[in-house]
C-alpha cells in the first residue's frame, strides 16, 4: 500500500513559513520602542548636580536651543555656584530672561572640543564672542581659571566639560 505523505509535507511547509512569518514581523523595529539619545538639555535637567544651572535654563527659555546644534557646554555644577557665592538661581536669572540666556551663552562654545582638543588650544570665543582662556597645568585644564572637574560628558548633541567654579557671570 502507497502511504500519502502530501499532508506531512504540507504540514511542514506551513510551519515553516509560519515560523519566518513570525521571526520577520516580530524583528520589525517601531520608532516608540528605540531608545532617544540623551541630550545636553536632558542631562543638566535629570542630573541634581545641576539644580542651579538647570533654573537658569529654565528661565533662559534655552531648553530647545540646547537641544539642537552641537556645541561644548562649560557647566558650573552646585559646588562651583557655592564657590561664587551663589546659592539660588535667582542671583543670575534677577535682572530677567536675557541675563540668564547671556549666563549661558558665555559658557558655549559652538563646537565639540574634548578634553584632549582643550589641550592643544590655548582660547576659544562663546556664543556671545565672549574670549575663554584656556591654561594647562600638568594635566589639568582651566577654563578662565576654572578647572574642568569632570571631562568629556557625551550628549546626543555635543560634551559637557564640568568646571569648579563660574566662569563668566555675566
Amino acid at each position: 500500500m502507497k502511504k500519502n505523505r502530501f499532508v506531512g509535507r504540507f504540514a511542514t511547509f506551513f510551519l515553516i513559513a509560519g515560523l519566518f512569518s513570525v521571526i520577520a514581523f516580530s524583528c520589525k523595529e517601531n520608532d516608540d520602542d528605540l531608545v532617544k539619545p540623551i541630550t545636553i538639555t536632558d542631562i543638566i535637567l535629570t542630573n541634581e548636580q545641576f539644580s542651579i544651572l538647570r533654573d537658569i535654563m529654565l528661565t533662559a527659555e534655552m531648553t530647545d536651543a540646547l537641544r539642537s546644534q552641537n556645541f561644548t557646554l562649560f557647566a558650573p555644577n552646585n559646588a562651583a555656584f557655592g564657590k561664587a557665592n551663589i546659592f539660588a538661581a535667582s542671583v543670575i536669572t534677577g535682572p530677567g530672561k536675557d541675563s540668564a540666556r547671556i549666563f549661558l551663552q558665555n559658557h558655549i562654545i559652538k563646537k565639540t572640543m574634548s578634553y584632549a582638543d582643550l589641550m592643544k588650544s590655548t582660547s576659544e570665543l562663546t556664543i556671545t564672542q565672549k574670549t575663554l582662556n584656556i591654561t594647562k597645568v600638568d594635566s589639568t585644564v582651566a577654563i578662565n581659571k576654572s578647572d574642568i572637574v569632570i571631562r568629556d560628558v557625551n550628549a546626543a548633541n555635543g560634551l559637557i566639560q564640568v568646571i569648579d567654579s563660574v566662569a563668566f557671570r555675566k
